[in-house]
C-alpha cells in the first residue's frame, strides 16, 4: 500500500472518476470529489474502503474549506497530492454563445481550479506532494470554434508556468496532462450543447458561421479518441516518476495540437483559414 493521498476534482465520470479507481487498486489513499451524493455512493461502491468520495464544487469556496479542513485533520506524514480535473467543455463561434455558459467555462475550468489548489496549497507545500493539472491540446493552441474553452485551457497553462518556479523552493512539482479526445460522456455532452447553440441561434447568425461549425464537427469526428484509462496510467507516471516532465501529452489530438503550434502564427493562420473556408 502507498503512503500517499491523492484529491481528485470532478471525479462523478469520465477521467476523474477512472482515475479515482485506478488509483485506488494501486494503493493510494483517494480522496474523490463529486457534486452529487448519487455520484458519491456510486464511487464508494466501487471502490475500496480507503477510497472516500466528498462533495465538493470548485466553484463553491465554502465545500472547497470544508473539504480541506476534514483531510488537514486525518492526513498524517504522507505526500499529498493535488489532481485537478474538474472541466467542462464549450464548442462554437463566440458569438452564437450564451454569456451565462462562457463565465461557467472560466469558473469552473481557470477559477475553480486555482482557487481549489489555493485552499489546498499548505498541505501539497508541506508534504512536498505533486500538483497534476488536466489541460487540452487547446491549451496550447487556439482554433476557431473554442475560443472560450481555449482562453481557460491556455490559463491553466500560465497558471502551471507560474506556480512551478514559484513552488520549487519547497520541492513541489507542478505538471499539465495535455489530453486530446477521450471517449467518455462529456461528447455527448458537448453535442447536446452544440445543438442547443444552434436552435437559439437566429438563422442569419448561423449562416455566416455554418461552414465553420461544419468543418469542425466533422474534424471531432475524424479524430480517434481514447479511453479514459489511458490518462489515469499517463497521470499515475507523472506522480510517480523521478524526474517529472512538465508536460504529458497522451492523445492523437493533444500531439497533433502540440505539433501545429510550432508553426509561425501566420502561417497556421492561412493553413487554419483554407482549411475551414475552402
Amino acid at each position: 500500500m502507498k503512503k500517499e493521498t491523492v484529491l481528485i476534482t470532478g471525479a462523478s465520470t469520465g477521467i476523474g472518476y477512472a482515475t479515482a479507481l485506478y488509483l485506488d487498486k494501486l494503493g493510494y489513499k483517494v480522496y474523490a470529489c463529486v457534486r452529487k451524493e448519487a455520484d458519491k455512493l456510486k464511487l464508494e461502491e466501487n471502490s475500496s474502503n480507503r477510497l472516500e468520495s466528498i462533495i465538493l464544487d470548485v466553484c463553491d469556496l465554502e465545500s472547497i474549506q470544508s473539504a480541506y479542513a476534514h483531510i488537514q485533520g486525518i492526513i498524517k506524514d504522507e505526500a499529498f497530492h493535488l489532481i485537478n480535473n474538474a472541466g467542462l467543455s464549450i464548442n462554437g463561434p463566440l458569438e452564437l454563445l450564451d454569456h451565462s455558459d462562457i463565465k461557467k467555462v472560466i469558473d469552473v475550468n481557470l477559477t475553480g481550479l486555482l482557487t481549489v489548489t489555493n485552499v489546498f496549497l499548505p498541505l501539497i507545500r508541506k508534504s512536498k506532494g505533486r500538483i497534476i493539472n488536466i489541460s487540452s491540446g487547446h491549451g496550447l493552441m487556439a482554433i476557431p470554434d473554442k475560443s472560450v474553452y481555449a482562453a481557460s485551457k491556455f490559463g491553466v497553462q500560465a497558471a502551471c508556468d507560474s506556480l512551478r518556479v514559484e513552488l520549487k523552493p519547497f520541492g513541489v512539482e507542478v505538471i499539465s496532462i495535455i489530453v486530446g479526445k477521450v471517449n467518455t460522456s462529456v461528447l455527448g455532452k458537448i453535442l447536446d450543447g452544440r445543438s442547443s447553440m444552434i436552435e437559439k441561434a437566429s438563422t442569419e447568425s448561423y449562416e455566416v458561421y455554418k461552414s465553420l461549425i461544419e468543418y469542425f464537427d466533422k474534424e471531432v469526428k475524424n479524430i480517434p479518441g481514447i479511453e479514459p484509462v489511458k490518462v489515469s496510467e499517463t497521470i499515475e507516471k507523472a506522480l510517480t516518476d523521478r524526474n517529472p516532465k512538465i508536460k504529458y501529452l497522451i492523445g492523437p489530438g493533444a500531439k497533433k495540437m502540440d505539433s501545429l503550434r510550432k508553426f509561425p502564427a501566420k502561417m497556421r493562420d492561412k493553413m487554419l483559414f483554407k482549411a475551414v473556408y475552402k
